[in-house]
């Protein structure tokens, strides 16, 4: 992808500087909240459980070329990471000549995934963002298009606050997401309160000037995330807080 953070993350892995966070300070998560003005969620893997779903389609693509990415690569240098098949093609032998044939034929194959219902959402999502739009402005903002957000929530929420995909604009860690979801909810974007995964989405939000929870699940539990302000386990951690607030 060619983000230089790259080499910033690995260089911090090395000088063991992982659990800093912005200005040595691990900012509770209501002191966050009380900042806030909006709320911006990331979607993949953190309001839906999508990313097997995205590794078993690339999977499909990649067995073309003899070749499939085991779990633990995938959860951290694609889901987490943001390296994509480029970094993929850089770690290992894979080569692969039509690299936008192999992008485009892995995007139609995750489309019709999404389409048969084969991507769920995690439980309490559709309830923390029901809570979280009673309270304060709130958008997706997610590197997946905002047509397959919207065809993978379905019916599961009341009702869907905006929804800015990815296309268009250049994916995380670049900001330029974000920073959309901030011009179309006209809040500026330090008043922004960001939830992600995965450190390329906390790289963007970093970027971007917003405070970023890091949101813990079974696939990233154990990688390092430098950036965020605080981490919480999983959505359960979030709904606890916000019933505190009711």
């Amino acid at each position: 992808m060619g983000f230089t953070h790259y080499n910033r993350y690995d260089t911090m892995i090395e000088m063991g500087e992982l659990n800093q966070t912005r200005g040595g300070v691990n900012l509770k998560l209501s002191e966050l909240w009380n900042n806030a003005q909006a709320v911006l969620f990331d979607f993949d893997g953190v309001l839906a459980d999508s990313e097997p779903v995205y590794r078993k389609s690339w999977n499909m693509v990649l067995a073309d070329y003899g070749h499939s990415v085991p779990e633990k690569d995938y959860w951290n240098h694609w889901a987490f990471m943001g390296e994509g098949l480029a970094g993929e093609m850089k770690r290992t032998d894979l080569r692969i000549e039509n690299v936008v044939s192999a992008k485009t034929r892995q995007k139609e194959i995750y489309s019709d995934l999404c389409r048969n219902g084969r991507v769920s959402l995690f439980p309490l999502a559709a309830d923390v963002l029901k809570m979280v739009m009673s309270k304060k402005e709130c958008a997706i903002a997610s590197n997946t298009d905002s047509n397959l957000v919207k065809t993978i929530s379905g019916n599961a929420f009341d009702s869907l606050p905006a929804v800015i995909g990815g296309e268009g604009l250049r994916p995380k860690p670049y900001p330029d997401i974000f920073l959309k979801a901030s011009t179309f909810l006209s809040i500026n974007s330090s008043r922004c309160l960001v939830f992600e995964d995965a450190w390329k989405g906390v790289k963007a939000a970093e970027s971007s000037g917003m405070p970023v929870v890091l949101v813990r699940n079974r696939y990233n539990k154990d990688l390092p995330c430098p950036g965020a302000s605080c981490e919480i386990q999983g959505l359960q951690e979030l709904y606890s807080f916000l019933r505190g607030l009711q």
